[in-house]
């Protein structure tokens, strides 16, 4: 979702019990929690979770910085103790300290819109962008924009295998022109140098444990093409295709496990597949149930999952934890549209 704007004039801010949470997930296994919040409501955050004890906290940016984060807060990126905040409507990334989360800088990308932000080397990350047809090139050790990469369309979430970046590329609706795609991106030389179209937009983009590209399709009703799963090498060649069985589905959420070997996605319920599989499962994981998913996360340490419910959008997201075999752990309040978990296993 680009962007939530809803019409009205007081919010009510709910939040669950509070703890002195950084200091907590020094424990190797904390989770944050990215929040969008409400379109130029000003209400972006991150709150955080600590598996082991339960222990919840909101607000971790301005309960250790004193000021809001911004408008929309889109990703977060963890590079050893440094955590990269972008904030996509406020036209900025916020580099953080982990876990106190006191801020370090601020990067400016003037008249961006920011989505996810991808380190490639120990200074230089790619920024992926919403309506500039470019992908912004960052030294973060400086904070500056060193250079841009010319890109035909809107780019979202980014994988790296070895020297080349693959860049998802959405779909926009109102561009009759735009169709999904996925960009390879040469991170020596900062150039494009291949790309995939598709009739379908683009969902999702992981890649597992052989270095194969993971692309979710969305499915096109004007060229009879259904929803599916294409699994590319580095080259961009088709190795296999799965598609659903039936018009009217959507797999969306995509995510790998911390071993590369098990996707997971929703399609309607939350499931998982082996990468060697050559059909879809029939058998979810995790019921939906009456839950409006709207982030899905899998700890890379112990493969347990985690969803957002954003309700209606204006309350408070609810965020349920469930181990490996998808039994219900515990679930709490986090912010206004939980839209990213962000695991800290280091």
């Amino acid at each position: 979702m680009i962007h939530r704007i809803v019409f009205f004039l007081l919010a009510f801010y709910v939040t669950s019990c509070q703890k002195d949470l950084p200091a907590k997930l020094t424990d190797s296994r904390g989770v944050y929690i990215v929040n969008e919040g409400n379109f130029n409501f000003g209400n972006a955050e991150v709150s955080g979770y600590n598996p082991t004890t339960k222990d919840v906290e909101n607000n971790l940016f301005k309960s250790a910085n004193g000021f809001s984060l911004g408008d929309v807060a889109q990703s977060m990126f963890i590079k050893d103790t440094l955590g990269f905040v972008v904030v996509n409507n406020s036209q900025k990334i916020e580099v953080v300290s982990l876990p106190s989360f006191k801020k370090i800088s601020t990067i400016f990308i003037n008249g961006s819109s920011p989505r996810y932000l991808f380190p490639i080397n120990d200074s230089i990350a790619y920024v992926t962008e919403l309506y500039a047809n470019k992908i912004h090139v960052i030294n973060f050790s400086k904070g500056e924009v060193v250079t841009e990469i010319s890109i035909p369309q809107y780019t979202e979430q980014l994988v790296k295998v070895g020297s080349e970046v693959f860049v998802q590329g959405k779909k926009i609706q109102t561009n009759t022109n735009a169709r999904g795609a996925v960009f390879k991106l040469n991170a020596i030389s900062h150039t494009l140098v291949d790309t995939k179209y598709f009739n379908g937009d683009v969902t999702g983009l992981v890649k597992d444990n052989q270095n194969r590209i993971w692309v979710s399709v969305g499915e096109n009703t004007s060229t009879a093409d259904l929803a599916r799963l294409d699994c590319y090498n580095t080259d961009l060649v088709l190795q296999k295709t799965i598609p659903v069985s039936t018009t009217s589905q959507s797999i969306n959420h995509l995510q790998t496990d911390g071993a590369g070997s098990m996707l997971y996605f929703t399609l309607g319920d939350i499931f998982n597949m082996n990468i060697d599989a050559t059909v879809l499962p029939n058998t979810p994981l995790i019921n939906k149930e009456s839950k409006n998913i709207y982030a899905l996360g899998v700890d890379p340490k112990t493969d347990e999952v985690y969803i957002s419910d954003a309700l209606d959008y204006v309350q408070s997201s609810r965020i349920y934890h469930y181990d490996k075999t998808g039994t219900l752990v515990h679930s709490f309040m986090a912010g206004y549209i939980a839209g990213q978990f962000v695991f800290n296993n280091e």
